[in-house]
C-alpha cells in the first residue's frame, strides 16, 4: 500500500524520490535565452501544471493571451490534463534544468546522470532510489 505520493526524477537505472508533493522545474530556451518556470503538484496519482512563467516573449515563445505580467514574468495556467509523467530532453547541447522544492533549488545534472532523457512522474515517498 502507497502511504504517501512524492515526486520522482528518473534517468537511465537511476531515480530519485524527492520528499515533496510540489517542485519548480526551470531553465533557460536555448535560441531565445530567456527563462522559464514551471510549477508542478501530485494530484491523485498524476502531475498537474499549476502554473508556468514566462520572463519574455520570443520567436514561437509567446505567452498565451490569458497570461498575467506581474514582478517581471508572464503568469499563466497552461490549460492541459494531468499528467502520468512529464519527459525532460536534459540534452548537453542546452542549458540544464533546474529542480526546486523544499529544501532549495538543484541543478539536474548533480541529481541525476548528465545528458540521459529524464521522466518526472509521482512515486511512494518510500521507495528506494537506485
Amino acid at each position: 500500500m502507497i502511504s504517501a505520493l512524492c515526486i520522482a526524477l528518473s534517468a537511465g537505472t537511476a531515480t530519485l524520490v524527492l520528499p515533496t508533493k510540489t517542485i519548480t522545474l526551470s531553465w533557460v530556451h536555448s535560441v531565445e535565452q530567456t527563462p522559464w518556470e514551471e510549477d508542478y503538484t501530485i494530484e491523485q496519482n498524476d502531475l498537474f501544471l499549476e502554473e508556468a512563467r514566462i520572463k519574455r516573449s520570443g520567436a514561437g515563445m509567446d505567452p498565451p493571451g490569458e497570461a498575467i505580467w506581474r514582478d517581471g514574468w508572464w503568469h499563466y495556467r497552461p490549460s492541459i490534463n494531468s499528467l502520468r509523467e512529464v519527459l525532460l530532453a536534459n540534452s548537453s547541447f542546452a542549458g540544464g534544468y533546474t529542480v526546486c522544492w523544499n529544501s532549495g533549488c538543484h541543478l539536474l545534472n548533480t541529481l541525476l546522470p548528465a545528458a540521459t532523457p529524464v521522466r518526472l512522474f509521482a512515486a511512494d515517498c518510500d521507495a528506494k532510489a537506485n
